[in-house]
């Protein structure tokens, strides 16, 4: 009996991958870390800001290659020091940003921190740092982006890991990220268009659009089977499609350009099937290149994903960073109500 595809616009009773969706989740709740600091010498803002999810790829990009191969055998052994707005202006800007969180990490009194060492992952980071000051906003945001802590105790980078974000002051925001090879990014595409807009019942009629597309389309069947055969998995390769977009939601954000003019646009995400990471892309593009109509009216997909150069997470442009503002000289601006 030939596999009966389901009816899109039916969500109830779907797995949605709640537990492991990554942009629902906020640093320093849940379970607390089992050891906390008695304090720190230098001041910070608790606050429970939105968790960070950086993809493996991004956040080892650029990174020398024995250093990311080291990090992908024993990521236990690392962690990620991001700074709000990472990229080579800011390095640039804070020069000595290595010694600044080591300061900052010393600062903890906390029963054992390890012995602590922190480094930009780059060859030659004076130079790589200063020669890109000053230009464009792309570059300015260009990765490599963290700096590598290693020697750290487990409970400490437990702790770091769950509080995660520690604005320090004005000039800096911490946050701690652990690196995971198997991290790869949720958000598929983004789509433009006039039928794009900030409507829920149309953006669901949107998602189960995208939903049938993919559903039907043999060549996205056949790559499906292929990952799912490799984990050892079996079955039709429509219904293994159609679990794949169990996970799937559209998520309505606008972006804005240099002259401040709005741009509405549909994120589509949901959770990796695989942990390969050209696999994971290969099937991205796939899904991109489908032809998706919603009420007669094309859905255009943006060939740049969206994503936040202040503290990269994928699921909302910069200027909607919810983390601490911006201003138009791109300092931090805290607001009152965050203080302690």
């Amino acid at each position: 009996m030939p596999y009966e595809l389901p009816d899109p616009r039916n969500t109830t009773s779907l797995p949605t991958a709640d537990e492991a969706y990554p942009y629902n989740k906020f640093a320093g709740t849940g379970e607390t870390s089992s050891i906390l600091p008695a304090g720190s010498a230098t001041p910070f803002t608790n606050a429970a800001y939105p968790r960070l999810y950086v993809p493996w790829n991004h956040l080892t990009a650029g990174f020398p290659k024995d250093l990311r191969n080291d990090i992908a055998v024993s990521p236990d052994k690392f962690l990620a020091g991001l700074p709000y707005g990472a990229g080579p202006k800011w390095y640039a800007d804070n020069p000595r940003a290595d010694l600044l969180l080591e300061e900052f990490l010393d600062g903890f009194d906390f029963p054992d921190k390890g012995t602590i060492t922190v480094f930009y992952p780059v060859e030659e980071k004076e130079g790589k740092k200063g020669k890109n000051k000053g230009r464009n906003r792309k570059s300015a945001f260009d990765k490599p982006w963290p700096l590598v802590i290693t020697g750290i105790s487990d409970d400490f980078m437990k702790f770091l890991v769950w509080q995660q974000c520690f604005p320090v002051s004005s000039r800096v925001v911490w946050s701690f990220v652990p690196f995971n090879p198997k991290a790869l990014a949720w958000v598929i595409s983004a789509y433009q268009g006039n039928v794009v807009r900030n409507d829920q019942s149309l953006i669901a009629e949107a998602l189960a659009c995208l939903k049938v597309a993919v559903w039907r389309d043999i060549p996205l069947q056949i790559l499906v089977k292929r990952i799912t055969q490799a984990q050892g998995k079996s079955g039709n390769p429509v219904e293994l499609t159609v679990k794949m977009t169990q996970s799937w939601r559209l998520v309505y954000t606008e972006t804005k350009n240099l002259d401040n003019d709005k741009g509405q646009v549909l994120l589509l995400i949901g959770e990796p099937i695989t942990e390969d990471l050209d696999l994971h892309r290969a099937l991205a593009a796939h899904i991109r290149r489908l032809r998706v109509r919603v009420n007669y009216q094309r859905l255009l997909n943006v060939d740049k994903i969206i994503g936040c150069d202040w503290c990269k997470n994928q699921d909302h442009p910069s200027h909607a960073c919810p983390f601490p503002g911006i201003d138009s000289a791109a300092r931090m601006v805290w607001p009152n109500h965050r203080r302690t």
